[in-house]
């Protein structure tokens, strides 16, 4: 038998006047997420998918420039 995947907001980031939305990607009843996607807020696009660990602040700034 398959487990399904499920996809849960985590957080939303506040990051130099932006907001960004972390979702974390779970196999059946798994605690930790398998992979991270991070959504920029204003516009509703993925901004980054699959990061295998939860980003900080200091990432998203990183990804953002």
């Amino acid at each position: 038998m398959h487990a399904e995947a499920i996809q849960r907001t985590i957080a939303v980031l506040g990051v130099d006047g932006e907001n960004f939305e972390v979702d974390g990607h779970f196999e059946g009843d798994e605690r930790k997420a398998r992979w991270y996607t991070v959504k920029k807020l204003s516009d509703g696009q993925v901004f980054v998918d699959h990061l295998p660990t939860f980003p900080s602040h200091d990432e998203i700034r990183r990804m953002a420039s």
